[in-house]
């Protein structure tokens, strides 16, 4: 099954004819001055057609136009004369004698049961639909059937959902050091999210072309200090590593090393690299680098080049780009405001002298100056251990029976000898004696503790008479354990001696000034002007979002309709219990036999036409009560007319509430407490429409941004909420606005409203155009043509009533038939049969044949 799917460009306007006033007439033709296609939708008398004949040829008067007539009213006339500027195929005339309302023509009630009428014609696609039947219909002239449908809201529903997507769009105030939370995106990334564009500007990181320094020149003072630190740090960890073991206890590279000249030497450097970093950064200092600073820097080594990744005129962009993301993540305004302003804070150079503090903390004085003194080389672990295993092993070495007397305290000798060794060969002290941090290897401990286990092993030797081999052994076994057990002492002490040095203070120093005179190289100097870019642009967007949440606050606290011709809300429509409908089947065959005619015999003035199946079980529909008085304005506003562009939204006004007996036959509604997609579907709406507003400040932002912040974007604020209430009135912001992002995924009226879409599958079914209420009374139903090929029917639906109802398989959901027409937005769906008039009952006539003036 193929649907029919209009969806023409253009719009449709309304021009009321009925007190021949031409105002009406040059106001239409201002409003569609520049409309490829001009659509007038014309409210006029059927007994003034052919007076108002010079009108309707007036809105032909700046080109082309496409004309649809409601002729209302002349229940007495049974002869409907149409001027020929109506003739089709461009114009058509739908006679509505009687729109069942049980009043008069002209009379408020009458004129109100236009609206639903008039709201549906205002809908291009149905429009078009129209006068292309009408151009197949006899003399261009037909009377309407219509079963129509109208889904809404309720008044709470609306009232509701609006106040809570205003809430959720402005947000609340957050302070702008203050990271707000939430949004799909909320803490991605290094930088938030943020495009490498903005993020360069903001972090430690340095741009791929800038990875290698170029900006030191190399043999420049700058390049020099730093690599002499450098050396520095390689070479005394190079000879630390040579005295470790054996080798710098017994051998030369102990007694060479002179490890305190080495770190005066690594302070020295540390030092004249510190301080020609601090001189760097008060040459730099200010808001930008002018030439002569650009001079000093040169003698200092440091050349400032180009930064090919990030530019002044790529701030805009990205920039832009971040704010949309913002949006686009559904944040509030305020919460987007809060995060552009702590953007702004955080781009804004602080001035290179500012971070003279982040030296300090990084590379201390005193600490470089303290980096030279040698700290205090000791034997590390408990003093008992070290004299356990001295007595132990002096015990051992005495064991030889009678030689024992001399070779145990003789190897006490020797380990208090091996402790003085170390302590003469300590790390701390230079060779010449000037730097010497102290010690202390517990040498007489260890003579003590060997002397007594000498004695002791003697003793024992004596006591145990041993085999004679066995006292050489021991000795040297004792003597090899003496010196393997210094080789550990003194390397660990060694060890526990460097890690007591401000080596690692001193590497660290050096890497951390190196980094901070490669960010404030990149982004004091190299980016400055692309910084200050960004945080004034920044700072003058936030303003604008600002103004924007402001706005929408304003509108919460005031009320949608202060100040402005808004459509007044009401609640849904009364039941369909009591409705009328007509079977066209029982028109005949088409003969012309008045006699047989089962509309000979007029209906009594309160009865209806007969009622179908699926609405209604009465008989006989009585008419109306008397109609409600009219919803008015809220106090303290005007009763002003509602612009032109407005008409379809200001129509709702003609209708007001009703319930039970003020139901029109040809009419149901459904109303519903909003869908579960509503709220978010106006945020997003509301949020879009910002991000288009915002688009119109972009390039005054990037040219000037110190002004453009100071714009009220207020007016367009308060026209994109306007226009939203006006959808939200319309069809429950079923319809995309033209900014929306992907109208196709957009949610569907059943998500949207919270009706279901089975009344409608109902109406547009095969069944539904068989209980439809033509809109004459019974006295006209005879001036009908009756034969039933004659007739023309579509249906029309909203496109977002299927939105969201197609199955899995992806077959159409509805069972309609091919004409149906499928609307851009409004809220009405059903049947339209376009019923033509007898031969002799229409006459087409020039205005001076009817008397024009």
């Amino acid at each position: 099954m193929v649907n029919r799917t209009e969806s023409p460009a253009g719009r449709v306007v309304v021009v009321d004819l009925r007190d021949g006033a031409s105002a009406s007439v040059e106001e239409a033709l201002k409003q569609t001055e520049h409309d490829l296609t001009r659509r007038f939708l014309v409210i006029d008398g059927a007994a003034d057609l052919v007076g108002h004949q010079l009108l309707h040829e007036r809105l032909y008067s700046h080109g082309p136009a496409r004309l649809l007539c409601l002729a209302v009213g002349a229940p007495e006339q049974r002869q409907l004369r149409r001027p020929l500027p109506l003739g089709p195929p461009e114009a058509g005339v739908l006679w509505l004698p009687d729109t069942l309302a049980g009043a008069a023509p002209g009379t408020e009630r009458f004129d109100a049961s236009l609206r639903p009428l008039l709201e549906l014609l205002l809908e291009t696609a149905v429009f078009d639909s129209v006068l292309r039947e009408l151009a197949d219909v006899p003399q261009g002239v037909a009377v309407p059937a219509v079963r129509v449908l109208e889904h809404d809201l309720t008044d709470d529903a609306r009232s509701r959902s609006w106040r809570q997507a205003l809430e959720h769009l402005a947000g609340q105030d957050v302070p702008a050091h203050v990271q707000p939370t939430g949004g799909a995106r909320s803490g991605a990334g290094a930088q938030d999210g943020l495009a490498p564009g903005l993020s360069l500007l903001l972090g430690q990181s340095v741009p791929r072309s800038l990875a290698d320094r170029p900006w030191l020149i190399p043999g420049g003072r700058m390049h020099d200090r730093h690599e002499e630190c450098l050396d520095a740090l390689d070479e005394t960890r190079e000879v630390c590593e040579g005295i470790r073991g054996a080798a710098g206890l017994f051998g030369r590279a102990g007694k060479e090393a002179d490890l305190p000249a080495r770190f005066e030497r690594l302070a020295d450097a540390l030092a004249a690299f510190r301080a020609e970093v601090a001189g760097a950064l008060g040459d730099g200092g200010g808001d930008r680098v002018l030439p002569e600073q650009r001079s000093r820097l040169m003698e200092r080594g440091i050349e400032l080049t180009e930064v090919p990744e990030v530019t002044r005129a790529g701030v805009g962009p990205a920039l832009r780009g971040h704010t949309e993301r913002l949006l686009g993540d559904r944040l509030p305004l305020r919460s987007v405001a809060a995060r552009l302003s702590a953007l702004a804070d955080r781009s804004a150079p602080a001035g290179s002298t500012a971070r003279l503090r982040r030296l300090d903390e990084a590379c201390p004085p005193e600490r470089v100056a303290e980096l030279s003194l040698p700290p205090r080389f000791t034997t590390p672990g408990p003093w008992g251990r070290d004299a356990g295993l001295a007595f132990l092993i002096c015990c051992v070495a005495g064991l030889w029976p009678v030689t024992g007397w001399v070779t145990g305290p003789l190897t006490g000798l020797v380990a208090a000898g091996l402790a003085v060794l170390m302590l003469r060969r300590r790390p701390g002290r230079s060779r010449d004696g000037g730097l010497d941090g102290g010690g202390d290897t517990r040498a007489l401990t260890r003579l003590l503790a060997g002397v007594a286990g000498g004695v002791i092993g003697a003793a024992a030797g004596l006591a145990l008479s041993p085999p004679p081999w066995v006292g050489p052994v021991a000795l040297v076994a004792a003597l090899a354990a003496l010196v393997l057990l210094a080789v550990r002492d003194w390397t660990a002490a060694v060890d526990d001696w460097w890690s007591q040095t401000d080596w690692t203070f001193a590497s660290r120093a050096v890497s951390e000034v190196d980094e901070l005179l490669a960010d404030t190289v990149v982004h004091d100097w190299l980016l400055a002007d692309a910084r200050y870019h960004c945080s004034d642009a920044a700072r003058a967007v936030a303003l604008l979002v600002r103004g924007l949440a402001d706005t929408v606050e304003a509108r919460l606290r005031a009320g949608p309709a202060v100040g402005r011709p808004l459509p007044v809300d009401e609640p849904g429509g009364p039941s369909s219990g009591a409705t009328g409908g007509f079977d066209w089947d029982s028109w005949g065959s088409g003969a012309d036999d008045w006699s047989d005619d089962p509309w000979s015999e007029p209906l009594a003035p309160d009865a209806g036409p007969p009622s179908g199946p699926d609405f209604g079980t009465d008989s006989a529909v009585p008419r109306p009560a008397p109609w409600p008085e009219p919803a008015w304005a809220p106090d303290g506003v005007d009763d002003a007319t509602p612009p032109a562009d407005d008409q379809q939204h200001a129509l709702r006004d003609l209708w007001p509430s009703g319930s039970g007996d003020d139901a029109l036959p040809w009419l149901e509604r459904e109303t519903g407490d909003g869908g579960p997609e509503l709220v978010d579907t106006l945020v997003g709406d509301l949020t879009q429409g910002a991000v288009t507003i915002l688009a119109t400040r972009w390039a005054a932002v990037e040219r000037e941004p110190a002004t453009a912040g100071g714009v009220s974007l207020r007016p367009r604020m308060d026209e994109l909420l306007d226009e939203e209430h006006r959808r939200l009135g319309r069809d429950g912001a079923a319809a995309a606005p033209p900014y929306a992002p992907d109208p196709a995924n957009r949610p569907g009226i059943a998500s949207l409203l919270g009706v279901s879409a089975d009344r409608v599958g109902r109406l547009l079914g095969e069944g539904g155009a068989e209980h439809l209420v033509p809109l004459c009374g019974a006295e006209h139903r005879r001036l009908l043509s009756k034969d039933p090929q004659a007739a023309r029917l579509f249906r029309f639906a909203p496109e977002a009533m299927r939105r969201g109802a197609e199955p899995d398989t992806g077959q159409d959901a509805w069972p309609a038939a091919e004409d149906v027409v499928w609307t851009a937005g409004g809220r009405h769906a059903g049947v339209l049969k376009l019923v033509p008039m007898r031969p002799e009952t229409v006459r087409s006539v020039r205005g001076e044949e009817g008397g024009a003036p």
